[in-house]
């Protein structure tokens, strides 16, 4: 998501990616539950302001990855 590849839509689409490579080597996959988009959306601004990765990768893991 850092990257900003595009324009629009770089949440949506590295979420997409991360799921792909997930499913695809049989690790499960990512959901952002609708009560916790903004706290994620909050770490995720502080990651790009210099947070370190491990603050948002904690709270995916234990909120968000479903295997």
């Amino acid at each position: 998501m850092k990257l900003q590849i595009f324009l629009d839509g770089n949440k949506r689409a590295s979420v997409i990616f991360a799921n792909h490579y997930l499913i695809s080597h049989g690790k499960g996959l990512l959901v952002i539950p609708e009560h916790k988009v903004p706290e994620f959306k909050k770490l995720l601004v502080e990651y790009y302001e210099g947070e370190d990765l491990q603050v948002i990768a904690s709270f995916m893991r234990e909120y968000c990855w479903r295997h």
